[in-house]
């Protein structure tokens, strides 16, 4: 079995500045430093969700006003101005989106 030291050998942190990796020492959290940091952790994430629904329903609800202003047109429409092509066309990306969308969520 080979030596081994008695001692611990020292390594050359100074040999590692400026090869991008940072070094920092500190104390452990203690009990209410990580539950204050849990909290607003959990008021980012809620706060976060927030948003992103607001999002969705803004969203959802110029999508709607689109089909169905669309659905108007290529019902009640002079098919010789060509605005019933567009909405047929309005129409048709809306429904691929949808599906595309739905499609989406089903294979994660």
């Amino acid at each position: 079995m080979p030596d081994r030291p008695k001692e611990p050998k020292a390594v050359d942190l100074g040999g590692l500045v400026g090869k991008e990796i940072n070094f920092e020492v500190r104390t452990a959290e203690t009990k209410d430093e990580r539950e204050s940091r849990l909290r607003r952790e959990e008021a980012e994430d809620a706060h976060r969700r927030r948003i992103s629904l607001v999002v969705l329903v803004f969203v959802m609800a110029m999508v709607t006003i689109a089909f169905l202003v669309s659905s108007y047109i290529a019902a009640t429409g002079d098919p010789k101005s060509g605005l019933t092509e567009k909405a047929m066309n309005v129409i048709t990306a809306i429904v691929a989106a949808g599906v595309g969308f739905i499609t989406g969520k089903g294979s994660k």
